[in-house]
């Protein structure tokens, strides 16, 4: 056991030696996290209001002008209203610096009592269904407001000049929606909540496949590993340390990445954190036997550069590393549970955020177990001393 624990030491050591593994190791997760995390905020509609700029030069009484506001604000939008006279907004904010934009004209009421026609221009900087959706909640707030004035217009036929909307927003509706919970609500993660998982679960294994599997090739490469036949080692001895070396090194990311979570993007692990420790220590000892694999086969730089980076974007791509799982349709929900990646983000979900115990997750762990000692028996079946 100690030449095992010695040869890891070594071994882990040697890795770090790297400035090129200290930058992926320490430096781009965050970079990840935060460029991720920023870029997913409202994937699992996580129900915050939305701002809206609102550039208007007229009189902030207006009549139409604060029916319009109560109907954007009904939308579930948090309007940030500009003119001339007002720029900045916490006098930080421009009106530019957001991406939701509104202008109405100053004279809305007054066009509106004179039959005049009245052009309201939005602009929305975003692409996607995200932008379609503000789109479509933007001119249901007008045309609701515009529907108010023909209501109006039928209750007040000789007054409705005077734009008193009160009596039509006190108008009892005819149609109630009655919402019920039918079990456990369930609130998708998004943002930070779901990168910083995701990201920490694609880079355990992207350090692995990569720093770790190009350690151990050049160590083939340049003899080391045949020297080392030679020394009062045995082959199950020199496999095991090289393992646990790459094992450590990929506990080194998760503790850091757990942490950084904390300290940084203000993760709340769960009360069941210490099973999220294992459950993850379980997942960077099948991806260091991976990477045993990998160092062993690989017969150039380039293909322990390439394949592993491919197939840890593809795999956490797919198991729901990226972006929650939950929002993807049924069939790639469906495929997720067949990857490695899927299983262990189904399980930091439903222990992180969904409520669920131990017990949910059981067979997630054992999963994770058998593919730690599958990789491990590859590790021993295809270990190579030398490049050929």
């Amino acid at each position: 056991m100690k030449k095992i624990w010695f040869i890891a030491q070594k071994d882990f050591l040697y890795t770090l030696k790297d400035k090129t593994v200290l930058v992926w190791l320490f430096i781009m997760p965050l970079v990840f996290f935060a460029f991720i995390g920023s870029t997913t905020q409202n994937f699992g509609g996580s129900g915050s209001k939305a701002t809206l700029a609102v550039w208007y030069e007229g009189d902030p009484q207006d009549t139409l002008f604060t029916q319009l506001q109560h109907r954007l604000e009904v939308e579930d939008y948090s309007l940030r209203v500009f003119s001339t006279e007002q720029p900045l907004y916490n006098e930080k904010y421009t009106f530019n610096d957001y991406k939701r934009q509104l202008w109405i004209p100053a004279g809305i009421s007054s066009q509106v009592t004179t039959d005049e026609q009245v052009e309201i221009k939005y602009l929305i900087d975003a692409d996607g269904m995200g932008g379609d959706f503000h789109q479509f909640k933007i001119s249901k707030a007008i045309y609701q407001t515009l529907g108010d004035l023909l209501i109006l217009k039928k209750l007040q036929p000789k007054d409705w000049q005077a734009l008193d909307f009160s009596e039509v927003n006190d108008i009892p509706r005819m149609i109630d929606l009655v919402i019920s919970e039918a079990g456990n609500q369930q609130q998708i993660p998004s943002g930070y909540k779901q990168a910083v998982p995701g990201i920490l679960v694609m880079f355990i294994m992207m350090i692995s496949l990569t720093s770790g599997a190009m350690a151990l090739f050049q160590e083939r490469k340049t003899g080391v590993l045949k020297r080392l036949s030679a020394a009062p080692i045995s082959r199950r001895e020199l496999i095991l340390g090289k393992w646990l070396g790459k094992w450590l090194l990929a506990t080194c990311q998760l503790v850091y990445g757990m942490v950084m979570g904390v300290l940084l993007f203000s993760i709340h692990w769960g009360e069941h954190w210490i099973m999220i420790f294992v459950l993850m220590m379980s997942w960077a000892a099948a991806c260091a036997g991976f990477s045993i694999l990998m160092g062993s086969v690989a017969k150039n730089e380039g293909q322990i550069s390439g394949i592993p980076v491919i197939v840890s974007m593809l795999l956490a791509a797919l198991g729901g590393c990226w972006w929650p799982i939950e929002v993807a349709p049924a069939w790639m929900q469906k495929l997720a549970m067949f990857l490695p990646t899927g299983w262990v983000m189904d399980a930091l979900h439903q222990l992180m955020y969904f409520g669920g115990t131990i017990g949910d997750v059981l067979s997630h762990q054992v999963a994770l177990y058998a593919l730690a000692l599958i990789a491990l028996w590859f590790a021993f079946t295809k270990f190579n001393h030398e490049v050929k």
